[in-house]
């Protein structure tokens, strides 16, 4: 398990951290995650030079072209799957890849979710924090269309988000 994903492992155990704590770490998790997503070759591909276009090109040659380029990355193969889904369903331009980096995230949260709530329940059979309900919660508060249009904002565009708050001092303890 990655470090990122140890994060957000740590934090659904822990009852000190709030929904909001873990919801933040989910997404940060997952912008760590996504930088393995090819997303310039795919803005590209849909719309070259950044122009619109008149009529839709066929995707699937392009994007068969890099599945195959992205052997090993499951996010990757995943964000060329949504991306042909999108494209099936009739979405185009920048519309088809904000929706197809949306559900590549929400597969991918689900994914890490269900790791770490096997390795939970492997752990300790009747665990004590339900680490389940936990990453459930902060599955539901992830706004995953928000976090694809920041990923796909043109640089110098948006501001990233921000980072989630480090708490230091004796004062920045949980909130009671």
């Amino acid at each position: 398990m990655r470090r990122h994903w140890k994060q957000v492992a740590k934090q659904a155990e822990k009852r000190a951290f709030s929904t909001d704590e873990l919801s933040g770490a989910l997404e940060a998790a997952l912008q760590k995650e996504a930088k393995a997503l090819p997303l310039e070759a795919v803005c590209r591909a849909v719309a070259p030079d950044g122009q619109g276009v008149l009529f839709t090109p066929d995707l699937s040659v392009e994007l068969d072209a890099l599945k195959r380029e992205h052997p090993g990355s499951k996010v990757a193969q995943t964000f060329v799957t949504c991306l042909l889904d999108e494209e099936s369903s009739g979405s185009s331009g920048s519309d088809l890849v904000e929706a197809a980096v949306a559900d590549t995230l929400d597969e991918c949260a689900r994914d890490h979710s269900r790791a770490i709530q096997e390795h939970y329940y492997r752990k300790n059979r009747s665990p004590t924090v339900a680490v389940d309900r936990r990453l459930a919660s902060a599955h539901r508060l992830c706004d995953f269309h928000g976090l694809a249009s920041r990923m796909i904002a043109p640089t110098g565009s948006s501001a990233s988000s921000p980072s989630p708050a480090k708490r230091s001092g004796l004062d920045d303890g949980p909130q009671l």
